[in-house]
């Protein structure tokens, strides 16, 4: 299962490299992104029943880090950087930590800590493949909490926030239903972490409005005109980068911090994003 997962998204990125080089000479907007740069996002969502208290509250986001051969370094270490200057109440980290072996378990641990708000991540595609298990356990020791398919309470700002994980939908992890047990009793709209951006239409389902983060696509990584939009369709993957809105669902897909399958980004840099709630 796993190595058909593998091979199904080398060859994706395999057209989308074979594209780039057809068409750089058409398309001279085309913009190689610097490999060592994550761009600041800064994006506002104004929340259905936020508690006062957190009004303004800054949650910085992270995801797919592919810490490895593919993602430098300085990549890395510059984005958490980036994150601990927001002074963020919440770090959110959206999986995919690892790319596609098991040595890159042992660089979560060493690369990623530091973080200095309360963290909490969801596991993504890349780590269930490789190590869940041991991903898991080095993201705990670097003092971040990881929920699968559950939820919990966070106290920010002197009020509780409810703060969702819900598991990948790629590899099967995804239980929504789960993830959200006894979560009814909460009237303020909770925080969901999911990798998949698909997840939203999951969420949807429960009927009532929820803010999800979440990564996965790289925002394209090689983003083409015409050919990308296309072959993200054939994946039925409709949502690619920045904000949605999925029926009381406010989505956020953010374009990533590393790079799988190829070390190149065309029209899709970097990015940490800092997300700032504002009451609706």
């Amino acid at each position: 299962m796993a190595q058909q997962g593998f091979g199904r998204r080398r060859f994706l990125k395999g057209a989308l490299a074979v594209a780039a080089a057809g068409a750089g000479s058409a398309l001279p907007s085309l913009a190689i992104a610097d490999a060592d740069v994550a761009l600041p996002e800064h994006v506002t969502f104004f929340v259905p029943g936020l508690d006062p208290a957190h009004d303004g509250l800054k949650i910085a986001q992270l995801s797919d880090l592919h810490v490895g051969e593919r993602t430098p370094d300085a990549t890395i270490l510059g984005a958490l950087r980036a994150a601990n200057s927001f002074d963020p109440d919440l770090v959110a980290l959206t999986g995919d930590f690892v790319c596609r072996s098991r040595r890159e378990v042992g660089l979560v641990r060493e690369l990623l800590g530091g973080l200095r708000a309360p963290t909490f991540a969801v596991l993504g595609n890349h780590d269930n493949w490789v190590d869940p298990v041991g991903t898991s356990a080095s993201l705990r020791e670097a003092g971040y909490e990881v929920l699968e398919n559950a939820w919990t309470s966070v106290r920010l700002r002197g009020a509780p926030l409810a703060l969702v994980g819900v598991g990948d939908r790629m590899t099967g992890r995804e239980d929504v239903a789960r993830a959200t047990r006894g979560l009814g009793a909460h009237r303020a709209t909770p925080l969901v972490l999911a990798h998949e951006p698909r997840t939203a239409d999951r969420l949807r389902e429960l009927g009532r409005p929820a803010l999800c983060l979440s990564g996965h696509t790289h925002g394209g990584q090689i983003n083409l005109p015409i050919l990308t939009p296309i072959l993200f369709a054939a994946m039925h993957e409709p949502y690619v980068r920045g904000t949605y809105h999925v029926g009381d669902v406010q989505l956020y897909v953010n374009r990533g911090v590393g790079m799988s399958g190829l070390r190149v980004r065309v029209n899709s840099p970097a990015e940490v994003t800092l997300a700032t709630l504002r009451a609706a």
